[in-house]
C-alpha cells in the first residue's frame, strides 16, 4: 500500500498537467507513499479520434444524455489501457468539477467489473456538485451511498487527505460534506511536479494557487460551496515558489487556479512589485510570465497603478468573466461592476498591453431582449478593443445552464424557473422562466447565434465556436424542431 495513482477523466484542460497532482504530492510524500500520475483525459485525447473525444466532452458537460457504443467503447479502452489492475494501494480520482463526474462514475462501475487492489478515493470540488443525475444529492455522497469508491475528501484535500492516509478516518469532510477550510494557506507546502514529463502537455506550464475562494457572490457560480471564505497566500510565498520552479523546472510561464487574481488588490500589488525586483536581480526570472482569472473593478478601488505593475511583472493575459455587456443583468447576478468600469478596465488594459479572455453567458433568466441588444452593442462598440488584441478572444460557450448548488437554483420561485426534461439532453439546458417566458431553449440558441454571427463579422477571435455551434445544433434539433435549423444553418 505504498502507492498513490493520481487519477484523472475527461473532461479537464490537456494542455498541461492538473494543478492538484502538484499540491497533493507532498501530501501523499508526508504520509510515506510514493505518487504517480495517471492522466486518462491526455491518454484519451492523444489516442481516440477527434470526433469520439469531442463527443465524450459534450457528455462530459452535459449538453447530451448518451454516449455512442464507440464512444463508451474508448472511454472503457483508456480505463483499461491505464489503470494497472494487478496493482495494489491508493487511487485517487480527481473530481475536479461537475463535468468529470459523469466519466468518473462510469470509472468507478468499470473497476465493479474488475478484480482490483486499490482503495478508491474521491476528491475535488465536482464531489459537492448536486446534479439530477445522482438523485439531487452531492456526487461523492451519491458515490459512497452506492458503494462506488472507499472514501471521498470534501472540501480542501491537503489536510484531510493526510489524515485519512494516515489512517483516521474521523477528520472533518472525510466521507462527510462536514469539511474544514484551511484558513492559513502559507502553512501548506510548495507544490512538487517531480515525475511529469512535461513533453506530453501542448501547452506546459506551471499552475500556481494565490487564493481560494471569492470575494464575489455569483448567482451562477458554486464556488463558495467549496470555500465560504476567501483567503490568500502572502505575495512573499508566491514570488518564492515562482523562484523554485523557475529553477527546479526551468519553467517560466505560470496560471493562477485562483477565481480571481485580485480578490485582494493590495496583495495582488505586493506581489507584482516583489516579482518585478526579483526579476532586476535574477536573469533566470526575466521571462516569467503569469496569467490567471481576474474581476473588473472600479478605478477607485483598482487604480491605474495596478496594471502599470502587472505589465511589469509579466502578466501577460487575463480571463475575465464580464458575463453580460447589459448591466441591468450583472447586477442581478451580483457582479457589482458598472459600464463605466468596464470602459475603465479596457482602457488601461490597452494602455499596458494585457489581453483579455472574456467570458460570457447567453440567456440569463432576466435577460430580455433589450439586454441582448445591448450586447450586440457592445460588439460593435469594443471592436476596436478585439482589433488591437486587448480582447484576446470572447468565450460565449453554449447557453445559459442551471444547476443545483449554485445560488440561483435557489431563486427558483423568484424567478419562476422550471426545467424540462424531453430525455434528449441534459435539463440544466433546456429550462424555461415564467417570469421571463420568451426566454426559452429556442430564443437562448438563437441569440447564442447571432452573437456568434456578428462576432465574425467584427473579427473577434471566438474559439471553439465550431464545435460549440455544432452542440447547439444538435439541442436545437432535440428540442425545437427542424425550423431552428433552417433559420440558423447560414450562420
Amino acid at each position: 500500500m505504498n502507492e498513490f495513482v493520481f487519477t484523472s477523466v475527461p473532461h479537464i484542460e490537456t494542455l498541461y498537467p492538473a494543478a492538484a497532482f502538484g499540491a497533493l504530492q507532498p501530501v501523499v510524500k508526508n504520509a510515506g507513499l510514493h505518487m504517480t500520475l495517471n492522466d486518462i483525459n491526455l491518454y484519451l485525447k492523444q489516442t481516440a479520434p477527434t470526433e469520439v473525444f469531442d463527443e465524450i466532452t459534450d457528455w462530459s458537460m452535459f449538453a447530451k444524455n448518451t454516449l455512442s457504443d464507440v464512444a463508451n467503447d474508448w472511454l472503457l479502452k483508456a480505463y483499461t489501457d491505464c489503470i494497472d489492475v494487478s496493482k495494489s494501494g491508493w487511487l485517487g480520482i480527481s473530481v475536479f468539477s461537475f463535468v468529470v463526474t459523469r466519466a468518473t462514475e462510469r470509472l468507478l462501475r468499470w473497476l465493479k467489473t474488475v478484480n482490483h487492489k486499490y482503495t478508491v478515493i474521491l476528491g475535488g470540488n465536482g464531489c459537492m456538485s448536486v446534479l439530477a443525475d445522482y438523485d439531487e444529492l452531492e456526487f461523492g455522497i451519491w458515490c459512497l451511498n452506492n458503494k462506488l469508491c472507499d472514501h471521498v475528501v470534501f472540501g480542501e484535500g491537503e489536510q484531510a487527505l493526510l489524515e485519512l492516509l494516515s489512517g483516521n478516518t474521523d477528520y472533518p469532510g472525510i466521507d462527510n460534506t462536514n469539511f474544514k477550510q484551511i484558513q492559513n494557506l502559507d502553512q501548506l507546502d510548495y507544490p512538487d511536479y517531480s515525475g511529469i514529463d512535461w513533453t506530453q502537455y501542448h501547452d506546459p506550464r506551471i499552475m500556481i494557487t494565490g487564493s481560494r475562494g471569492c470575494v464575489r457572490h455569483c448567482t451562477f457560480c458554486d464556488i463558495a460551496l467549496s470555500w465560504p471564505k476567501f483567503s490568500y497566500r502572502s505575495a512573499e510565498k508566491l514570488v518564492d515558489e515562482v523562484k523554485m520552479m523557475v529553477h527546479e523546472h526551468g519553467m517560466t510561464k505560470f496560471e493562477f487556479t485562483d477565481s480571481l487574481i485580485n480578490g485582494s488588490v493590495k496583495n495582488f500589488d505586493r506581489f507584482n512589485e516583489l516579482l518585478i525586483e526579483a526579476k532586476s536581480k535574477d536573469p533566470a526570472l526575466e521571462p516569467v510570465t503569469y496569467m490567471g482569472q481576474f474581476i473588473c473593478r472600479s478605478k477607485q478601488t483598482m487604480p491605474e497603478s495596478t496594471y502599470e505593475l502587472m505589465h511589469y511583472a509579466g502578466c501577460n493575459q487575463i480571463t475575465v468573466g464580464i458575463e453580460s455587456f447589459s448591466e441591468r443583468v450583472r447586477y442581478h447576478m451580483k457582479k457589482k461592476f458598472s459600464d463605466n468600469d468596464v470602459d475603465y478596465h479596457f482602457a488601461q488594459c490597452a494602455r499596458w498591453a494585457i489581453p483579455n479572455v472574456l467570458l460570457m453567458i447567453v440567456g440569463y433568466p432576466t435577460e430580455t431582449q433589450a439586454d441582448h441588444e445591448a450586447n450586440v452593442r457592445a460588439m460593435h462598440k469594443y471592436k476596436l478593443y478585439s482589433d488591437m488584441g486587448v480582447i484576446f478572444m470572447v468565450r460565449w460557450g453554449f447557453t445559459m445552464n442551471i444547476f443545483e448548488g449554485s445560488p440561483i437554483s435557489a431563486m427558483k420561485q423568484e424567478l419562476g424557473l422550471i426545467e424540462i426534461d424531453q430525455g434528449s439532453a441534459d435539463s440544466v439546458f433546456n429550462w424555461i422562466s415564467t417570469k421571463n417566458p420568451d426566454l426559452d431553449l429556442r430564443e437562448r440558441i438563437r441569440r447564442r447565434l447571432e452573437l456568434h454571427t456578428l462576432g465574425v463579422e467584427l473579427g473577434y477571435a471566438m474559439p471553439n465556436s465550431k464545435k460549440e455551434l455544432t452542440t447547439l445544433l444538435e439541442l436545437a434539433h432535440s428540442y425545437t424542431g427542424p425550423k431552428l435549423i433552417e433559420a440558423s444553418s447560414a450562420c
